[in-house]
């Protein structure tokens, strides 16, 4: 009976402690229809972010977002920042077609969120602070989107585009179900590697342009010969060709995809 009530405790205590964890881990959610279907920009979200489509009308955020109060802070508002107008710690607000999801608080970088965005709507996702404390990952993602970091890394997967990502340090792996046709692709990093993975039917015209980096590829590239122009002051001369940047093609050509990177190797392979 002695050793029966000390488990009973026991497990009591351990009860007592897993509670509180559960309810911390808690995700909450925050919907918003626009007015206009028009543009997206995410700013001073500096926490883990990821990013969807979603076929509804509706933006949907998610977030693990769970920052109490100070009791000195009743019946007060934070200083300089935006109001929080969807417990999860950021303001949502819409002006002439563009809708802004920005932070309201500095403590956004310890917590995660997902934002579902209705299909066909563009995306300006500014993550180039270096107070940005984890990656962005994109999945199943057709519409246009563009995204700047400083450190972060990007991670696209089943995705189609058209995008616009810029990095500094931040290594970008993108794997395209398909390559968007109406509009050209750029990923560009100074220091970090592109890993791109293209299906092997897709249409492509690809420029690479790399400094110190190396090009790796299992894709069939073929090599596009560039015409000089004339210059009659360079009669009798050769043209010297400049290293780093190329042109190809894949399967006979197609939209444009620019790929750049300074210092990091650039990967190719298929799908």
């Amino acid at each position: 009976m002695k050793n029966l009530k000390v488990m009973k405790r026991i497990i009591t205590i351990i009860v007592a402690f897993a509670i509180p964890v559960v309810m911390m881990g808690q995700t909450k959610k925050f919907e918003y229809i626009p007015k206009v279907k028009g543009k997206v920009e995410i700013t001073n979200l500096l926490g883990e972010v990821s990013l969807q489509n979603t076929s509804g009308s509706a933006i949907v955020i998610e977030s693990d977002f769970n920052l109490e109060k100070p009791e000195r802070a009743d019946g007060l508002k934070l200083l300089g920042a935006a109001e929080d107008n969807t417990d999860l710690g950021i303001n949502v607000s819409e002006e002439n077609g563009v809708i802004v999801i920005q932070g309201a608080t500095r403590q956004v970088r310890d917590y995660k969120y997902k934002i579902s965005i209705p299909a066909g709507m563009a995306v300006n996702l500014d993550y180039n602070s270096p107070f940005a404390k984890s990656d962005i990952t994109v999945d199943s993602f057709n519409g246009s989107l563009e995204i700047k970091t400083l450190n972060a890394n990007v991670k696209i997967t089943k995705s189609t585009g058209p995008f616009t990502i810029n990095t500094i340090s931040g290594n970008l792996e993108v794997v395209f179900d398909k390559l968007n046709q109406n509009e050209p692709t750029s990923l560009a990093t100074i220091s970090g590697f592109l890993d791109i993975s293209l299906p092997t039917s897709e249409k492509a015209n690809i420029e690479i342009n790399t400094i110190n980096g190396n090009v790796y590829n299992n894709l069939d590239l073929k090599t596009v010969a560039k015409e000089s122009g004339k210059d009659k002051l360079a009669y009798g001369m050769d043209v010297i060709k400049m290293k780093g940047s190329n042109s190809y093609t894949l399967n006979g050509g197609g939209q444009k995809l620019f790929l750049k990177s300074i210092s990091g190797n650039i990967y190719l392979r298929k799908k």
